[in-house]
């Protein structure tokens, strides 16, 4: 008989795809062979509002069971104006201590946690009463109150945390850290993550898990005109605010370049198309990787990534990357495979566009190499597998 294993997230969907969510569905997909997997999840679709749009109750799909539990308390207008102060406070405390950035009571800290949603008080308590039935559990990501509360919950020691760190502000809440120097395992993405883990939380002990990356070559696409690729979510908090403006800012300086913006995903800031810009909107895996084998580079202009699968699914199509320096996973990516250009500033954006559009043929295809041999070497199904596996058994037993 399978041992039972639960993964903890807060959203799951097929229609949602990349980020924490995708990250947990690969992980109960590759353990469901060996364990009986649960996901437990909200009723939520949506990362905004966290409504009830799903109904509570199981699903079985690919051979792993979704419980979903309701969410009790979305997001309200107030989180906003909380977060506005978390905002606030933080920049008026850059240059002090990093664990010591608010000075807020734990009260007003976990208040925020809270308020942003999903609360699901059923999603705990079904781990105060089956929690003994799983010989162990993952939590996905350390931001959310299911993950916060859903800890707290837990009858036994058998659990562990994929924290999905990034460098943002909530990140240096005091009680995230003292959480996170309470989990009896944690699962790195990347080296860069669990430095930052070690500076914010001082935990940098766990091992290194990742996920697995789509490596199999497309044929790539054949567009009108060169082109500079994006896949994820079209948002601010994605860094596409700088990068259409900068991109912009790119052509206004060179009138007779005929590189073109195309970006893919949930169009969320309403971009229009224009002379330089294609918003293609969702598509097919097939599509999305023929897009990356065939663009000049792909970009990836977030400051907030923990291991960003696109940038490395287009690494291993063989594509340059060229990536917000703010993130130091990213910038980690370039710099341990040897392949891409980091930026920090216009300039540096604007001469990355310039060395992709000018790569010869030979310095093409070392880079190329380069990206798909980091990618390979280090987030294949197999290799991903068997680190994942380790550590449910090392929860499992103690």
């Amino acid at each position: 008989m399978k041992r039972r294993v639960a993964i903890v997230v807060q959203r799951c969907h097929e229609k949602l795809v990349g980020g924490a969510e995708a990250h947990a569905w690969q992980y109960a997909t590759l353990l469901a062979d060996d364990y009986t997997v649960d996901v437990l999840t909200s009723t939520a679709m949506d990362y905004i509002r966290w409504d009830n749009d799903l109904p509570a109750g199981v699903e079985q799909r690919d051979g792993v069971t979704i419980r979903r539990f309701r969410v009790e308390h979305g997001r309200k207008p107030y989180f906003g104006r909380l977060h506005r102060r978390v905002l606030d406070r933080f920049e008026a405390t850059a240059g002090a201590p990093d664990q010591d950035r608010y000075g807020w009571p734990e009260a007003l800290e976990e208040e925020f946690i809270r308020s942003q949603g999903p609360v699901c008080p059923d999603l705990y308590d079904h781990l105060r009463q089956h929690g003994e039935d799983y010989a162990a559990v993952i939590f996905l990501t350390y931001l959310y109150p299911t993950t916060f509360d859903g800890v707290r919950a837990m009858p036994h020691r058998r659990w562990g945390l994929v924290p999905t760190l990034h460098d943002e502000p909530p990140a240096y809440l005091r009680a995230v850290g003292q959480m996170a120097r309470n989990v009896p395992r944690i699962l790195w993405n990347t080296q860069a993550e669990r430095h930052l883990g070690g500076r914010l939380w001082n935990r940098d002990s766990g091992n290194l898990v990742a996920m697995t990356v789509a490596t199999e070559p497309a044929p790539p696409a054949r567009e009108a005109t060169p082109y500079l690729l994006y896949c994820g979510r079209i948002d601010i908090n994605k860094g596409c605010d700088h990068l259409l403006q900068w991109f912009a800012a790119y052509k206004a300086a060179r009138l007779a370049s005929p590189l073109r913006l195309l970006l893919t995903g949930h169009n969320i800031m309403q971009v229009p198309d224009d002379a330089n810009v294609s918003v293609l909107g969702f598509v097919e895996e097939d599509r999305k990787f023929a897009l990356m084998a065939g663009a000049v580079a792909f970009v990836q202009p977030s400051p907030y990534e923990s291991l960003s699968i696109v940038a490395l699914e287009a690494m291993a199509q063989g594509t340059p990357n060229i990536v917000n320096g703010r993130c130091e996973i990213l910038a980690d990516h370039v710099a341990r495979s040897g392949a891409g250009f980091v930026y920090h500033d216009q300039a540096a954006f604007d001469a990355a566009l310039d060395a992709a559009m000018a790569l010869d043929a030979a310095e093409r295809a070392r880079q190329a190499d380069l990206a798909r041999r980091y990618v390979l070497d280090n987030y294949s199904r197999d290799q991903v597998r068997a680190r994942l596996i380790a550590e449910v058994e090392a929860l499992a037993g103690g």
